[in-house]
């Protein structure tokens, strides 16, 4: 198969993986369109794209919730001597790994306790017991008011009460970016963090060393790490730019939900609204995400 076949054929996938997931087939004649037989009665969209090599149609087929936030892709290899799936795969990694910046791993502490912990919090602040993060909605920026790296570890890796409302697990974030520009992963972005009232249920949470919006917005090393982590982030999880927020802008959620009342209405003062417009501006500024094409 041909470069030029390949893309697109890239495309086409790609343009369809985001609806739900897809499937490569060989049938038989078929129009393309929807039907009405897919799971939990979906509509199923078949779309031929090209020939095998034997002269059957080549079928694209999307299935599942369009709405649904995870999506997936699914290539396979038709014949043995049929491997366009390769080349999709390779192209989609490349793309992706391009806007990935260099993170370093400084895991805190997460046990099976902290786990039981999480859970539990969920469970008394939005209903559901647990300590699992299945839908990433949001990214919210913060301000660790530390004026280093290590003094964020040190505040998020002993698993006591917090100091605000004093209740477990303690809180963290998944990332914190330096005043070097370094960027340190503390938690898997599968596990809930206590980072923002009302939305630990669906946000990742990036802090960012500094005391004011100022120390990072006039630091270009430490605004450009916090930008490409937080683009890389966004096209991870399918996000807007809209989907940035500020710890500050957390009430303004159509995500937000909070059970118990001595938190309801809880923010922070950093990362307030003027900004993160700017910051968005600026994150809009690096382009969309990559597709292949």
């Amino acid at each position: 198969m041909g470069v030029r076949r390949r893309l697109h054929l890239v495309t086409i996938l790609v343009a369809l993986a985001a609806g739900g997931f897809v499937f490569l087939s060989q049938g038989g004649a078929s129009t393309d369109g929807p039907e009405t037989d897919g799971p939990a009665g979906a509509p199923k969209v078949r779309v031929v794209f090209g020939k095998s090599l034997k002269g059957r149609p080549l079928v694209a087929v999307r299935i599942g919730d369009p709405t649904s936030s995870r999506k997936a892709l699914v290539v396979g290899v038709i014949h043995g001597d049929e491997t366009a799936g390769a080349p999709v795969i390779r192209e989609l990694r490349r793309r992706y790994a391009a806007i990935r910046p260099p993170i370093h791993d400084m895991l805190i502490p997460f046990p099976a306790k902290r786990k039981h912990e999480m859970a539990a919090y969920s469970k008394r602040h939005y209903g559901v017991r647990q300590w699992r993060l299945k839908r990433v909605r949001l990214i919210v920026e913060h301000l660790s008011v530390t004026s280093s790296v290590a003094a964020v570890y040190n505040t998020f890796a002993p698993d006591h009460p917090d100091g605000e409302f004093g209740e477990l697990p303690n809180t963290c974030a998944h990332y914190v970016i330096g005043s070097s520009g370094a960027i340190f992963r503390l938690v898997p972005t599968t596990i809930r963090c206590r980072h923002v009232v009302g939305l630990n249920h669906v946000a990742v949470g990036i802090e960012h060393v500094g005391y004011a919006e100022s120390d990072v917005l006039r630091n270009p090393r430490q605004l450009r790490a916090s930008l490409r982590l937080t683009r890389w982030l966004r096209c991870r999880y399918n996000l807007k730019p809209s989907g940035v927020i500020g710890h500050n802008e957390s009430l303004s959620s159509p995500f937000y939900r909070e059970l118990d009342p001595r938190f309801r209405g809880q923010t922070h003062g950093d990362w307030r609204p003027p900004y993160m417009r700017r910051y968005r501006r600026m994150l809009r500024s690096l382009g969309a995400c990559p597709t292949p094409g």
